[in-house]
């Protein structure tokens, strides 16, 4: 009961104090040494004469929380573990053991062991259960419980117990942790005799590094004409966008801008490469999920008219968070600017306070924005980026939403085990797609018709052929399978193959 009645008053000091600071500057009269005055004396009545015992300091950080919730999504107050994952996202690279870790079926599940980790090593498989951690069950442990666990300074080792499926007993692994770097480029390969495709998956501080070498080794191959793919892409750090931007772009040419309240927020990041690859056409296909860094990227390819986008408006977060901090273990990452491409749109999308757009038109009144490059096409602004062909994710049918992802992982690591010799030739043919029906109806216990089975197949049989091939390469073999049937990457691929230039595939649009 006490800890309720805390929480209680910490969450109510959080809405004074959020909407107090949220109106400060509408109220003439106010002034600041005046209302932080009368948030000092609540706290203080709070502190001194509310009925149970509370702990001002926690009041206080529930108050900061939500002062900054009043602003912006981005803008937030981060403790030791938030800063520690903070860091983890911005450098690439952790203590750990190597492994992509989810909840299927409830349990902590291996999706995937990263290739070359001590885990691979160790022969974790994916489908493995982790039902021990250091002697003690993972039952009611969710991935955040199991991380802190499982992640530590590289050269330490930790103990886990595997629930394998068709293994009657737990295998014990010893594991030694080591330096984990993330991928930020996790597939590169070619789609095509002379079409590559490369997937930026984020922008840390390895991104345009990795990029860069898998650029060179599609050019190698004999890559004239690349998809570059930023879909769901969520972005990262404003010095990677710019440097990932420079690596397509000539010398001189504007990437982005930058403007703010402060002097120090008015910044301008020009392309210094000086033999970009700006030569080959290229799609780049962008995502709702695409935000950030991946939008100032795909800003300037467009404004630029380096590349084509295809697939669908962007996220339209376009503002610039800085940390500040506030000792060794705490920090607020605080909104200080917002990005332009170089056509003058700002990719900032309104929206309120649970995430959704405020104003979903892209275009304003009046506004007109126009490609710098000698086609001069008009171009949108107001927040977001708009692709210059439109080829959104096709809609689920009803049997189709009802079976989740851990339904196709389950059946291909069931599959996997007992189709041995297994190779990316494979194919969901009719026996596997009947195989999987009765799977549905039997273990899922899901009830649907033959014809609403055979309405969907096509889509089952992608999301069999990508787990299968997960099993069997690991994620590069999941990329090869799945690139296979994106409608995405086949339309893309049309267009390249039709293409002499940018230009001219851009100019076949007007």
């Amino acid at each position: 009961m006490k800890k309720q009645v805390v929480i209680a008053v910490t969450i109510a000091a959080a809405i004074v104090l959020g909407g107090l600071i949220g109106r400060l500057w509408a109220q003439k009269r106010a002034t600041l040494g005046q209302s932080l005055q009368l948030f000092s004396r609540v706290v203080g009545l709070v502190v001194t004469s509310y009925v149970d015992n509370v702990d001002p300091e926690e009041l206080i950080r529930s108050a900061i929380r939500g002062m900054l919730e009043s602003l912006d999504s981005p803008t937030t107050y981060l403790e030791k573990e938030d800063l520690s994952e903070l860091q983890v996202h911005l450098e690439g690279q952790f203590g750990g053991i190597g492994i992509h870790i989810g909840m299927v079926g409830g349990r902590l599940t291996v999706i995937s062991p990263i290739e070359g980790t001590p885990a691979e090593r160790a022969g974790m498989r994916g489908g493995d259960r982790i039902a021990e951690i250091e002697g003690e069950s993972t039952e009611g442990y969710n991935t955040s419980d199991a991380v802190k666990l499982l992640r530590g300074k590289p050269g330490t080792k930790v103990n886990i117990g595997i629930d394998r499926p068709g293994v009657s007993e737990l295998i014990p692994i010893e594991i030694t942790r080591a330096v984990i770097n993330i991928k930020a480029v996790p597939y590169a390969g070619m789609v095509t005799d002379r079409i590559g495709y490369v997937r930026l998956a984020d922008f840390s501080k390895v991104a345009s590094g990795e990029l860069n070498r898998a650029l060179d080794s599609l050019l190698g191959a004999g890559t004239d004409k690349l998809i570059f793919d930023l879909r769901s892409n969520g972005g990262g750090l404003l010095r990677e966008g710019r440097e990932v931007s420079d690596l397509f772009l000539p010398r001189g040419r504007v990437i982005v801008r930058t403007k703010g309240r402060i002097p120090q927020s008015h910044q301008e990041f020009i392309a210094e490469t000086p033999v970009p690859r700006s030569d080959f056409p290229m799609v780049v296909l962008v995502d709702r999920g695409s935000a950030s860094a991946a939008e100032i990227v795909a800003g300037a390819l467009q404004d630029w008219e380096r590349g084509l986008l295809l697939g669908d408006t962007t996220f339209g977060k376009g503002s610039v968070q800085t940390v500040h901090p506030l000792g060794p273990e705490r920090a607020v990452k605080l909104t200080t600017a917002y990005w332009y491409t170089p056509s003058g749109r700002c990719i900032n999308r309104p929206r309120d306070s649970n995430g959704e757009v405020v104003n979903d038109s892209i275009q304003g009144p009046g506004e007109s924005f126009h490609t710098l490059g000698s086609l001069k096409r008009s171009v949108y602004g107001r927040g977001a980026i708009t692709p210059d062909i439109y080829l959104p994710y096709e809609e689920l049918s009803g049997l189709e939403k009802r079976v989740n992802r851990d339904a196709y992982f389950n059946f291909a690591v069931d599959y996997a085990n007992a189709h041995s010799g297994l190779t990316m030739d494979f194919a969901a043919g009719r026996p596997v797609l009947e195989e999987f029906r009765d799977y549905l109806r039997d273990v899922k216990e899901l009830e649907f018709t033959d014809a609403a089975f055979d309405s969907a197949h096509e889509w089952f049989a992608s999301q069999i052929e990508r787990e299968v091939a997960g099993k069997i390469m690991g994620m590069r073999g999941e990329y090869e399978m799945r690139l296979r049937r994106d409608p995405h990457v086949k339309r893309a691929i049309e267009l390249l193959q039709a293409a002499k230039s940018n230009e001219e595939m851009l100019a076949r649009l007007e």
